[in-house]
């Protein structure tokens, strides 16, 4: 049997890069799930970007075994691996061939990833440098598809590394799964430890934060011109009081996106029977206000909401926002007793949840808020019971 002793063969910066990546990355999946949680989201896929970054360089300029030319990318070696996986207890001091192809397929899938969500947090929010995008209404859905298929790949990746990762600690018993913890792993005897340089632990140390202050900074700065920022933002209050404090003097401000124009006539129609209620005498304004509601119906509008409704109304006349099937398809995992509950009492109150709703032309998500839910209602509406 070979001699073996245990060396040094992760460095701090390479270990503090894989434990970050894991943490960002699973926070990007559990993010994805919850629809208030997008700048969770934002915040961890840019973490995970300068991370990917760091990887890119540390690959050209780390420490030995952390180098690409250091990785086995022979297909013949990676067949005989797979071939061999319970037969031959080969100890590879770095990467072995299936790890040099999964560390690399995951960096490249996670670049991917990263920039797909980037671009599709521009075509299908309208936020940061990406916002032009959504002008056409063809990218939003093939970039969700790019990036979703780009995140799934890398899962499937992730988990076979997993698996193999397990089997070589436990049956190749080459402390793998331990070497990324404390940097060392079994070799044979005469191979040496590597010696970090000091540029090396100061460029890579120096990555690291800025990967941590990316992300803090992307969830406390979160309309910076690279995220937030919409182009064509407005606040109703500012822009037409008239209709901000007439309509919202009654109930919650509608914005005029979520309706589209044929149904707003319909609302419109007849200011004697606004639903049940006389407004001709009530607003004085009310020739004005329907004008600019009409001028700022959903098939004006690039924001993701007014494109759902223009969407899935066509044909329809729906004069109500609740019983548009966009409103519906985005409620359905809300259970129907949650609508009596003595803050919300109805639908139609649409800032019980929505902390800015009716304030500006954009309803973000991270701004829904369920504190006035108990946890067992709230987990009801999550678990989509």
């Amino acid at each position: 049997m070979e001699k073996k002793h245990k060396i040094y063969v992760w460095s701090k910066v390479t270990r503090l890069f894989h434990w970050g990546l894991v943490a960002a990355f699973v926070t990007t999946l559990v993010s994805a799930k919850f629809s208030n949680a997008l700048l969770i989201h934002i915040s961890a896929g840019s973490t995970m970007g300068i991370l990917l970054s760091l990887r890119v360089l540390w690959g050209f300029t780390g420490p030995k075994y952390s180098r690409f030319k250091n990785f086995d990318f022979n297909l013949k070696d990676l067949l005989y691996y797979f071939f061999k996986l319970f037969k031959d207890k080969k100890l590879y001091i770095g990467h072995n061939p299936a790890a040099s192809w999964a560390t690399f397929l995951l960096i490249i899938l996670g670049v991917f990833t990263t920039f797909s969500g980037w671009m599709l947090l521009g075509a299908q929010k309208v936020r940061g440098v990406w916002a032009f995008l959504a002008h056409d209404p063809t990218l939003t859905p093939l970039l969700l598809k790019v990036h979703v298929l780009g995140k799934n790949i890398m899962l499937s990746v992730a988990l076979i590394h997993i698996v193999g990762v397990l089997l070589e600690h436990f049956w190749h018993k080459t402390s793998i799964v331990t070497s990324m913890v404390d940097g060392y792993k079994f070799a044979p005897i005469g191979i040496k430890d590597i010696v970090p340089t000091k540029a090396q632990n100061h460029i890579g140390m120096g990555f690291l934060i800025l990967a941590f202050i990316t992300g803090v900074g992307v969830w406390k700065w979160n309309q910076s011109p690279l995220i937030g920022a919409h182009p064509d933002l407005i606040y109703y209050h500012k822009e037409f009081p008239e209709f901000a404090n007439e309509c919202s003097s009654c109930h919650a401000l509608m914005p005029p996106f979520l309706l589209t124009k044929k149904s707003w006539e319909v609302v419109l129609s007849d200011p004697k029977d606004h639903f049940y209620e006389d407004i001709s005498a009530k607003v004085p304004n009310l020739e004005s206000i329907k004008e600019y509601i009409l001028a700022n119906s959903a098939e004006t509008s690039i924001n993701e909401l007014a494109k759902g409704v223009s969407e899935t109304s066509k044909g329809r006349n729906v004069y109500r926002v609740t019983r548009t099937k966009y409103w519906k398809d985005l409620h359905s995992s809300i259970p129907r007793e949650i609508y009596s509950h003595p803050y919300i009492k109805s639908q139609s109150r649409c800032d019980a949840c929505h902390n800015n709703f009716g304030v500006t032309n954009y309803i973000d998500n991270e701004d829904i808020t369920l504190k006035h839910l108990s946890l067992l209602e709230s987990l009801k509406i999550y678990l989509k019971l």
